[in-house]
C-alpha cells in the first residue's frame, strides 16, 4: 500500500491535504479486509467514508476550476465522475455479493494507480494554475 508520505505533491496545499486523506481511507480498506475474518460492517463504513470523501474531494476541485475558469476543467470533470461512477459500481457490487477480493483488486490497486497518475497529471496542471489565480 501506498504510504501518503509518497505521494506526489502538487502546488496548491488543500488538494494535497485531501489526497493524504484518501489514501488514508484506502489504508483503513486495506486493514478492514486483511482481518481474518475480515469484518463486513467494518468494509461497509470504510467504503460510504470513502465514497462520502470522494464525492466532496471531486467537487471541491471541480468548484476551485470553475472559480479560476480553468480550461480543461470539462475533461478533468469527466475523469472525476468516470471513477466516481467506477467506485459506486464496486460499492454496489460488494453489498450485492460481499466479495472481498473485487472490493480490494479495485481500491487497493485499480484506483491507487489511478490516484497516482491523476495526481501526477490532471492535478498537477490543475493546482498549477489555481495557485496562479489563488496563490497557494
Amino acid at each position: 500500500m501506498l504510504e501518503k508520505e509518497k505521494l506526489p505533491r502538487v502546488a496548491y496545499a488543500m488538494m494535497n491535504t485531501v489526497h493524504e486523506e484518501e489514501v488514508e481511507l484506502l489504508q483503513k480498506l486495506e486493514s478492514a479486509l486483511n482481518q481474518n475474518p475480515f469484518k463486513v460492517m467494518e468494509v461497509d463504513q470504510v467504503l460510504s467514508e470513502l465514497l462520502a470523501h470522494t464525492q466532496e474531494h471531486f467537487a471541491n476541485e471541480e468548484r476551485l476550476m470553475q472559480e479560476v475558469s480553468f480550461p480543461a476543467m470539462m475533461m478533468h470533470q469527466g475523469e472525476h465522475l468516470r471513477v466516481l461512477n467506477e467506485m459506486k459500481r464496486i460499492v454496489s457490487h460488494w453489498e450485492q455479493t460481499r466479495d472481498p477480493e473485487v472490493v480490494r483488486e479495485y481500491f487497493l490497486e485499480t484506483l491507487m494507480e489511478w490516484l497516482m497518475l491523476h495526481i501526477t497529471t490532471m492535478d498537477t496542471v490543475t493546482a498549477q494554475f489555481i495557485a496562479m489565480h489563488k496563490g497557494a
